[in-house]
């Protein structure tokens, strides 16, 4: 595989796994099916109540820690970040305690019920059963949004543009959290609670990683900008994708990007390997989103000494990027992309 390709996710897990959850949906009266999907905080399955096409997602903490990168083990796990003992790397964890995924899950459910979309899935009810949180919800059916020009990738595009001007981003965009309902639909699933420190390795940004402490505050304003800067960095890797067939990064250089035991020099070379494979990629995409693309992909400065830095930060080159990035008509420019 690869150093561009996807990243292998996290392995199919049985039903066993998950009876401590499923006990908990039947203590609240549900009769939950079939595991739709496990995600970094619980575990979605599908229900039925009368005729009604359900899910339910119950809090549900993965039993061993693991502090690695691999992708088998952390690709769809909750992160949280925490320097290594020797105070040089920085090194993700995934929560093995349940109060941590409960306090998630009722943020998320806060953030469906404010997106009054059909583009997000519905959250019906939010409950507590035997120590743990979840919520019933619309269910999503359909696969993940197919990385290929169509009208799928065109309805995406849309429904960001649209929710981004009522303030409402996403904050953790992938082809997994976003069903292909039908041929002109998506549905947005799992978004990110505003303030939560996550990462999506393999869909995160370079530059982003670089630029966020410019932004990292207590403000709700400036983690919503951060947000939609992401769906925006996201959305432009699935178009690179969908249309060249190639992404110029994934998993494994955003990883060495966010390990601080890794040289400057090595992460300097990383980034400008990322923006020559950009650029080969740029060429090959249709003149419409290629603009698009590149202003949201192209890897940032790296500061080197104080005087650049201090420039830099007067800059302020993310939000510059930002208010460049929503002058885009998204759903215009991928539908003339894919014609």
């Amino acid at each position: 595989m690869s150093i561009c390709s996807r990243a292998v996710e996290d392995p199919p897990t049985t039903q066993d796994e998950h009876a401590d959850a499923r006990a908990a949906a039947v203590a609240k009266g549900l009769e939950p099916a079939e595991v739709l999907g496990r995600g970094g905080i619980g575990v979605v399955f599908a229900m039925r109540r009368g005729d009604e096409a359900l899910a339910v997602k119950i809090a549900s903490p993965w039993a061993v820690d693991s502090d690695a990168w691999d992708a088998a083990t952390t690709l769809q796990r909750l992160r949280t970040p925490r320097i290594g003992d020797g105070g040089r790397s920085l090194r993700v964890v995934p929560p093995t305690d349940l109060v941590v995924c409960n306090r998630v899950m009722i943020r998320e459910h806060q953030r469906l019920l404010d997106a009054h979309d059909d583009a997000v899935v519905k959250p019906l009810e939010l409950f507590t059963e035997r120590g743990r949180v979840g919520y019933v919800m619309a269910r999503a059916d359909g696969p993940a949004v197919p990385l290929k020009p169509g009208p799928e990738l065109v309805a995406l595009a849309r429904s960001l543009h649209r929710l981004h001007s009522v303030h409402w981003p996403h904050g953790d965009l992938k082809p997994q959290n976003v069903r292909a309902v039908d041929a002109d639909r998506v549905v947005l699933i799992d978004p990110l609670p505003i303030g939560l420190e996550l990462v999506t390795p393999e869909w995160a940004h370079l530059n982003f990683l670089i630029s966020t402490p410019l932004v990292n505050s207590a403000d709700p304003r400036d983690r919503r900008m951060e947000y939609r800067y992401r769906d925006l960095v996201s959305l432009a890797l699935m178009a690179a994708e969908a249309f060249a067939g190639e992404r110029p990064w994934s998993h494994p250089e955003v990883a060495r990007m966010l390990d601080r035991s890794i040289p400057m020099g090595s992460k300097r070379e990383e980034l400008s390997q990322a923006r020559a494979r950009l650029k080969k990629i740029a060429a090959r995409l249709p003149a419409p989103v290629r603009p698009f693309v590149q202003l949201a992909l192209e890897p940032g400065l790296w500061p080197e000494e104080g005087p650049t830095f201090a420039a830099y930060l007067q800059a302020r080159p993310f939000e510059t990027r930002c208010d460049a990035l929503i002058g885009f008509d998204l759903g215009r420019i991928f539908a003339e992309a894919s014609k």
